[in-house]
């Protein structure tokens, strides 16, 4: 926050300084979500979505994806681990086009659809979540302990002996 502050920009910014100023808000606010301060969460989660509105496009720079996409895959994300599962895939259907960010990120919003999914005892919703973001980042997924965990998880509560699920835990080398 305090880099944020000190570079707060101004109307007639760069795009490139409200993208910084917007990255920098958004990791402030994974540290707010952790805290569990949801009215700091929203406040910074304002201020970002002010600059992704302003740049109007999504943006590359250093390496990290900033702007109207990327803002909606981030309020999914802080939606999902402040329990509002039902809030984040609703969020998640306004989610603008994904392909702007990396595979690794889109991946993730995946995995954060099938937890919300799973959360809500939408199982096959989750399944097909889970799918997809094995389909975008593959090594990915083989390493994510978050969807490693789920996939467990979904395991357990199925019933059948063999389903999709079974596929991809084995494809993941998840035992059970």
């Amino acid at each position: 926050m305090t880099t944020a502050e000190r570079i707060e920009p101004g109307f007639r910014s760069q795009p490139i300084e409200l993208a910084l100023w917007g990255i920098l808000l958004l990791r402030a606010a994974t540290a707010a979500v952790r805290l569990e301060r949801r009215d700091v969460v929203q406040e910074l989660l304002s201020m970002a979505s002010a600059a992704a509105a302003r740049i109007g496009t999504d943006r590359l720079d250093y390496a990290t994806p900033f702007g109207p996409t990327n803002m909606g895959v981030a309020k999914v994300n802080f939606l999902v681990e402040m329990d509002e599962s039902a809030d984040a895939l609703r969020t998640a259907r306004t989610v603008p086009d994904l392909h702007a960010l990396p595979p690794t990120w889109r991946a993730r919003f995946h995995v954060d659809c099938a937890i919300a999914s799973a959360d809500l005892n939408q199982d096959e919703a989750a399944l097909r979540a889970l799918l997809t973001a094995e389909r975008t980042a593959p090594e990915w997924m083989r390493y994510h302990s978050t969807s490693r965990r789920l996939v467990s998880e979904l395991r357990g509560r199925e019933r059948r002996r063999t389903s999709p699920l079974t596929d991809l835990a084995d494809r993941l080398g998840i035992d059970g």
